[in-house]
């Protein structure tokens, strides 16, 4: 959805820092497991493993497992294709959000890695057991994709093609490999077909969306994202993709609660809404969404860094210091975060410290104005 190294910065409203602050804009378990309650996703897992543990020759379980471990990676990955596209995450008016986020900021990356390495094992046994099955083929053909395989993916999905050409999933997984080679032409020429087969489905809309949304039309993406909604009200990515390009604020507020309804703690959607609260002037809720995100990503840098920003606006500069310390922990060379840093301090009456803030910044970044007119208050 969004490049984590993209930002966008507003100006803050009081004496000295006028001119030059920036906001960054970018995401019981004691109760015995014997009393705990297994969710319905939970006990289909537990259903799939006693089959194959009652006979090891079920290529169907095998794959419907690996198809379940699939799942949670599109889950963990917010219903998501396999991709993220530079433009993905763009809020109106310029602003950014960090929706491509790098997976150490993310936190998140070994439990769906963990995921696909789980599902492939699985699609492999299946397939050792059932060499003709066109759906087994098309679980692997997404595994690949997930994973980055593109020309493995398009082996597997051939085949899945050539064991059922009625199969409606391959030509949806098509489509979406073919999106993320930019074969826009051939993307729309298999969800068209998957559509065909299927016209409720749901994804294919969602994708063929983001293939607009790749010819720059975000007229005909914001349609087909719409009709995914008709199709499947619960496909909170579609929520998530109008609400990012939405210029009117309340809708888009509409937008991501809707996506935080069906999938409580969504980083993105938290992240996004936050942003557009700060921006229309609502800090206590900015507040909120952003506590939220970093319960589920502890080092999420911009939630961390607008936290502090809010600090700061508010004139609590101990505690924006503290905030920006743990941003530039995570990024030794975020000069926003270390210039901000600096104000603070010389809010403060800490010239030593505002001073090497500054001259940090001008080692980062050769003849960064506001460091330099820093250190010029300062003498």
């Amino acid at each position: 959805m969004v490049n984590s190294g993209q930002r966008w910065w507003i100006g803050l409203g009081i004496a000295i820092l006028l001119s030059t602050g920036s906001c960054r804009s970018k995401q019981n378990g004691e109760e015995s497991s014997e009393r705990r309650e297994v969710n319905p996703s939970e006990g289909k897992l537990q259903e799939l493993n006693r089959r194959i543990a009652m006979n090891s020759s079920d290529a169907t379980a095998y794959g419907e497992r690996a198809d379940w471990w699939l799942a949670q990676d599109r889950e963990n990955a917010g219903n998501l294709p396999a991709f993220q596209f530079e433009n993905a995450s763009r809020l109106n008016g310029g602003g950014s959000m960090n929706g491509s986020e790098s997976q150490a900021e993310m936190g998140s990356s070994d439990e769906p890695r963990e995921a696909l390495r789980k599902a492939l094992q699985d699609i492999k046994s299946a397939l050792l057991l059932d060499t003709g099955n066109a759906l087994l083929y098309c679980i692997l053909g997404e595994i690949y994709t997930r994973l980055g395989l593109v020309s493995e993916a398009d082996d597997a999905l051939r085949v899945s093609m050539v064991r059922n050409p009625e199969l409606v999933r391959v030509y949806l997984r098509r489509g979406e490999l073919a999106l993320i080679n930019r074969q826009h032409g051939v993307a729309f020429k298999y969800l068209n077909e998957a559509l065909r087969r299927d016209k409720r489905l749901a994804e294919a809309y969602l994708l063929k969306g983001l293939t607009h949304l790749e010819l720059k039309d975000t007229t005909m993406a914001q349609s087909a994202w719409l009709t995914a909604i008709e199709q499947d009200p619960n496909l909170y990515a579609a929520y998530l993709e109008l609400g990012l390009r939405e210029k009117n604020a309340l809708t888009a507020h509409r937008y991501f609660s809707n996506v935080l309804q069906l999938k409580p703690g969504h980083t993105e959607a938290l992240y996004a809404r936050g942003m557009l609260l700060q921006n229309q002037g609502y800090s206590d809720s900015a507040r909120q969404d952003y506590r939220a995100l970093l319960k589920a990503r502890p080092n999420h840098r911009d939630a961390l860094f607008n936290l502090a920003y809010l600090a700061m606006i508010d004139k609590r500069f101990e505690e924006a210091v503290q905030g920006y310390d743990r941003v530039i922990v995570l990024d030794a060379s975020d000069v926003p975060a270390i210039f901000n840093r600096g104000l603070c301090y010389e809010m403060l009456g800490k010239v030593q410290e505002a001073s090497g803030d500054y001259r940090e910044c001008l080692r980062l970044r050769k003849g960064y104005p506001q460091a330099l007119q820093g250190l010029n208050r300062l003498k």
